[in-house]
This record gives C-alpha cells, structure tokens and sequence, in this order.
C-alpha cells in the first residue's frame, strides 16, 4: 500500500465528509416521518383520553395510537441509511418528553377526570413533533 499524497488524502476527506453529509441527510427524513405520525397519533390518544369518560374506550382509543409505534419504528429502521448522534440525541430526547406527557395526562386524569391537563399534553406533543422534526432536519 502506497502513502497518499496530499492532494489525494484531502479528496479523500472531502470524500468522507460528503458521505457523512449524505448519510445524515437520508436519516432525517424517515425519523421527521415516525416523528410525526407517532405525535400525532399518541396526541389523539390523550385527547381521547381528556373528552371520552369511559376508561375502556379510553384505553382502547390510547392503545390505537400507540400502536402506530411500531410500524413507524419498522420504516424508520428499513428506510434509515445510518443511525447517527443527532438520531440518537433526537430520539432520546423526544421519547422521554412525550411519555412525562402521556402519563402526566393519564395519571391526572385518573383523579380529576375534567381536568384540562391532558389537552395540554396533547399540545404540548403537537408543538414539540414540529420542533423535533426541524431539529433532525438541521445539517
């Protein structure tokens, strides 16, 4: 194996730092889209959860956006070229802030069934998917 001459170890750097651009960018929008559809089906969730009084259907409405969890997990893993920091950072980040969300909502309502808490929650996921999502998107 020969050394590489100057110029040749700076394309290569480019080479490398073009890769690692490209991989960034083919991450991000499969992870807005599991962002997005997974906000939006937990914040029908807990907004079912705030105006439906019986648990059962309560549960069952909760269940159904939750479910949607999965799916959005497999496209996210099959469509994502790389799994990289900001991926990891976004997601550890997201997950957390939205499950205090759900279970604040859930766990409120549960003692004060009127209580405006699981609106907010709602919200509060509906405008931090939107936040997220352009924070992934960021080069």
């Amino acid at each position: 194996m020969t050394t590489p001459t100057p110029q040749q170890a700076k394309d290569l750097l480019s080479q490398v730092e073009s890769n690692q651009a490209h991989a960034r960018s083919s991450d991000a929008w499969p992870l807005v889209t599991m962002l997005f559809v997974y906000s939006a089906a937990i914040s029908v969730g807990i907004l079912a959860v705030g105006l439906i009084e019986d648990n059962t259907i309560q549960l069952i409405i909760l269940g159904a956006g939750g479910a949607w969890l999965v799916p959005a997990l497999i496209v996210y893993s099959v469509k994502a070229l790389s799994w990289s920091r900001r991926s990891t950072v976004l997601l550890c980040t997201w997950l957390p802030l939205t499950f205090v969300a759900l279970f604040t909502a859930i766990i409120v309502d549960s003692f004060t069934p009127t209580s405006w808490v699981p609106f907010a929650a709602a919200g509060f996921i509906w405008v931090l998917s939107p936040i997220m999502a352009l924070v992934g998107l960021r080069r």
